[in-house]
């Protein structure tokens, strides 16, 4: 039995489970890319359920050092966790002395509704209490996707029956932070992330506190304003708490609105920021207001996504619930970026990894290039960061992005399958030429591509060599690919792909402001030191990238991949998974195993380096060897499987990552939402089902209908064109919703839309 009615547009809890608060917490989670709110419960916890309470801010975290047992050069030096900054959900009702706990009042007809148009949390329950009086209550919740440091909730309640005096009190404390499994490395057990509370203030209807990060220099200001019901406020020694009281009889009501601002700083970089947040809060709109703007937003980005699934529609609201999760908690100022969790839990500390830029920036690029140029300036901002992590692995030019970060600082201990995954320079360089060939936005490329394009091509002319011994071919040596269960490998195979594309892409970028934007060549020429010789040396690397011959037609991931012992995955106990937690790293590493799609991931972005016959091949040998222990994976294996005809295969795929959280198919929901697999739906769709590839000008499309749907609808944006593809059994219909005339290709064909 599904744990949520398959409903299109919303995500509805019918009464109350204990047993699922906690990954509730993360579906229901709220956020706007800086502010994000779990689904907590208003009046904490409830008696008899696992709470993890959470309100997070985008970028801002603390660190401490990494303590080694034994440390050697070059390691990562700190941790930088998320901040579980100070709570202000609260709202707790207590009726003639009885405080609501849904774990032992008498609470009917509890419903929590996700509304994924609105962008809301709403609630309703009727609370009968032990003085008689019957309560109905409605609450609604949003973080405001037009304002960044706003959330507001709303509280109305009714007397139904019998009379009672009712208590409200709302506060804002400091989050009460989960233990987290020691034993998992994807969480932050055992690190402290306390903050250390600073002003608090109380005055009217406002309430405020101020936090401090201990090491990193953050400070945290959050204010509440309340209006509807007179109250009062009051500072108490570790948070501020406003309270309400009123005689209800039956028939009266109270309404109830709360603003709530948060804003953050780094090293005193606003001295009235405490000031400002208050007044922000004071001047913050009414909760209509708020929703007006909220659904305008919501309603741009889903005319521009325009999915649709006619026939199945458990996988419409899973996809729609993966677009809205990853479309909230996306940073959009260019200074923060995408968690592999977003905002809804503190799995793998609130830290950006390569997903972004393989997974989710091309959801945005085809649905909101803005948003998607944002998310690549925050890799500009931390360019200094990698130029500095590139000396210190001992490399005279270029940048090296961290694997796993926060503010550009490497934060994996593990170097082997962290900072040795060099492929991440080559897919942060890859998202750049995807987001240029779709917009042609030359000033990005001028103020921040083409610098990122060239830093990242060095890095990898450093890293490598012509080697004699490949016959002079220029090989990559001891890196990590995209599967965690090789590594240190030579010539992986997805790695010198990325390195290739690169080289190339560097040069023809530097060439083409040469030609079009001469004054912006001859800023970064100076600024960087770059000079056109660089750009035939990268060239001649391009042409002589060595790859690992196939054996027998099937092409080894890496050097050494078919030479380690096989694995057959039915022999591994399914309590054993995933291996890393419960097998020794040397014990993986021995073996012909994967983790996630590594060859077929090359093979789904570089198709045409590879003949069909090829493709089918090795999607079956890769097939039988991977664990899919990551959720990067599934999506990837199905966007292959329906490009070589295996339309069954790419299905089961797809539906196994389309409601992976909503399902919890993990079971590890709890910790946070899986962002890059949210956004696989949207490519396992759009590329896989619907065959769309953009290269280098030229948009086509493949689409075949598998038998389950009806149909299916999606809109992608190009060179500033939106074209609506609508597939059923009969065949594919384009249109062109917006922008000049444009010819595609469909199955090969052209067409032309106007």
């Amino acid at each position: 039995m599904a744990k949520f009615p398959y409903q299109p547009w919303e995500i509805t809890e019918e009464g109350f489970s204990p047993r699922d608060l906690r990954e509730n917490e993360s579906a229901f989670a709220l956020a706007n890319g800086f502010i994000g709110l779990r689904g907590n419960l208003e009046e904490g916890a409830a008696a008899g359920a696992e709470t993890i309470q959470g309100s997070f801010l985008n970028g801002v975290f603390d660190s401490e050092p990494i303590v080694y047992g034994e440390k050697a050069y070059g390691y990562a030096k700190n941790h930088e966790t998320i901040c579980n900054v100070m709570d202000a959900k609260s709202l707790v009702l207590c009726a003639d002395g009885e405080r609501l706990d849904l774990g032992v009042s008498d609470v009917r007809e509890h419903r929590r509704v996700l509304d994924m148009r609105a962008g809301t949390l709403r609630r309703s329950f009727t609370w009968h209490t032990k003085g008689g009086a019957v309560l109905r209550i409605e609450t609604a919740r949003l973080v405001s996707l037009a304002r960044q440091e706003l959330a507001a909730a709303c509280l109305t309640l009714r007397c139904e029956e019998g009379a009672c005096t009712l208590a409200l009190q709302s506060a804002i404390a400091p989050a009460v932070i989960a233990e987290g499994d020691p034993n998992d490395p994807r969480n932050a057990a055992g690190k402290d992330r306390s903050l250390l509370t600073g002003r608090i203030a109380a005055e009217g209807a406002l309430i405020a506190m101020e936090q401090k990060t201990k090491n990193s220099g953050f400070t945290i200001c959050c204010a509440v304003e309340h209006r509807g019901l007179d109250g009062h406020a009051e500072a108490e020694a570790n948070r501020a708490v406003w309270t309400a009281e009123r005689k209800l009889a039956a028939g009266e009501r109270v309404h109830l609105e709360k603003s709530i601002c948060y804003t953050a700083s780094r090293f005193e970089e606003e001295s009235d920021q405490w000031e400002k947040t208050g007044e922000l809060c004071r001047r913050a709109p009414d909760f209509d207001t708020l929703l007006q703007e909220q659904r305008k937003t919501l309603d741009a980005f889903w005319d521009g996504a325009g999915l649709d699934i006619q026939g199945d529609d458990a996988l419409l609201q899973g996809l729609r619930f993966n677009l809205f999760h990853i479309y909230q908690s996306a940073g959009r100022d260019g200074r923060r970026n995408i968690a592999a969790k977003g905002l809804t839990g503190e799995g793998y500390e609130g830290h950006t990894f390569w997903d972004t830029e393989a997974y989710i920036l091309p959801v945005f690029i085809h649905t909101d290039p803005a948003l998607a140029r944002k998310l690549l300036e925050y890799r500009y901002a931390i360019l200094p960061r990698a130029r500095e992590r590139a000396r210190e692995l001992g490399h005279s030019k270029g940048a090296l992005y961290a694997w796993r970060t926060i503010d550009g600082e490497e934060c994996s201990a593990y170097f082997p399958a962290g900072t040795a995954q060099y492929h991440i320079d080559g897919d942060i360089a890859h998202a750049v030429c995807e987001y240029f060939d779709a917009t042609m936005d030359l000033d990005f490329l001028a103020k921040y591509g083409a610098e990122i394009l060239v830093e990242t091509a060095r890095l990898y002319y450093d890293l490598g060599f012509f080697s004699a011994a490949k016959g002079g071919r220029f090989v990559l040596n001891c890196v990590t690919g995209p599967d965690e269960y090789n590594v240190m490998v030579n010539n992986n195979v997805y790695t010198n792909c990325v390195a290739e594309e690169n080289f190339r892409s560097a040069g023809e970028a530097m060439h083409l402001l040469q030609r079009q934007r001469p004054i912006d060549y001859s800023r970064l020429c100076a600024d960087i030191g770059y000079t056109p010789g660089e750009a035939e040396q990268w060239r001649e690397a391009a042409d002589k990238m060595y790859y690992p011959a196939p054996v027998d037609g099937i092409y080894p991931q890496d050097d050494d991949f078919l030479n380690r012992k096989p694995w057959p995955l039915d022999t591994i106990p399914a309590d054993k998974h995933p291996l890393l937690i419960h097998y020794h790293g040397l014990t993986i590493y021995r073996h012909q195993v994967c983790k996630q799609a590594d060859l077929i991931l090359a093979m789904t972005q570089y198709g045409e380096c590879w003949t069909l016959e090829e493709k089918k091949k090795n999607f079956a040998f890769y097939d039988s060897v991977t664990t899919h222990d990551s959720s990067l994976s599934m999506a990837v294996f199905s966007i292959l499987a329906n490009e070589i005809g295996e339309i069954g295969t790419g299905y089961d795929y797809f539906m196994s990552s389309a409601r992976l959280d909503l399902d919890d198919m993990h079971h590890n929901t709890k910790d946070g939402l899986h962002m890059a697999n949210m956004a696989g739906t949207w490519t396992g769709l759009v590329r896989g089902f619907g065959g769309m590839r953009c290269r280098r000008g030229e948009l086509s499309f493949a689409p075949v209908c598998p038998p389950q749907w009806q149909g299916y609808a999606f809109c992608v944006g190009y060179r500033g064109r939106t074209i609506r593809v609508s597939v059923n059994a009969d065949g594919a219909k384009y249109e062109l919703l917006g922008g000049e005339p444009i010819t595609i290709r469909s199955h090969g064909e052209s067409v032309e839309l106007k």
